[in-house]
């Protein structure tokens, strides 16, 4: 277990190290990320780099495509991220991964209530346009695709 340097840290770990003889080593600055939540962040940072460039449409709402397929696939013990609300979820997008321009919690439920059945088979109750319903699904494509390339591990 590691500490954030800090005088109260240093005190809480000089006195379990005295009574349990456990030692904790203090990390300086901003802590790394588990190795699960960086993959997702740099996947998120790519696909934002990609969209800018114009070579995916993502708009703020598909983030929620994400958080359903994180769960789809958590229910089955294949992937580590499960999230009880959209508002848990981002939280950790904004909060804990630092991620800016995602959509708010309401588009995201809003978008999230649309979305039936199972991935990739999902159907979408505010559009008919199978372009859409495919963009959609590739969204999540894409995030696994770099999640792929950048860790050698397959999630779902």
């Amino acid at each position: 277990m590691e500490l954030p340097d800090n005088e109260g840290n240093r005190t809480l770990a000089e006195a379990l190290k005295m009574i349990a003889g456990a030692t904790f080593p203090m990390y300086y600055g901003t802590p790394q990320l588990p190795v699960v939540d960086s993959a997702v962040k740099n996947a998120i940072l790519q696909m934002q780099s990609e969209a800018k460039e114009k070579k995916l449409k993502l708009h703020r709402f598909d983030y929620v495509w994400l958080m359903k397929y994180f769960n789809e696939v958590h229910k089955k013990k294949k992937y580590p991220l499960f999230f009880y609300s959209v508002q848990s979820f981002r939280d950790y997008l904004v909060k804990e991964l630092q991620i800016s321009g995602i959509g708010s919690v309401s588009l995201l439920s809003q978008y999230g209530n649309y979305q039936f059945g199972r991935f990739p088979e999902w159907t979408f109750s505010d559009t008919d346009d199978s372009g859409e319903r495919l963009r959609r699904v590739n969204i999540v494509n894409r995030f696994l695709s770099i999640i792929v390339k950048n860790t050698g591990k397959v999630w779902g």
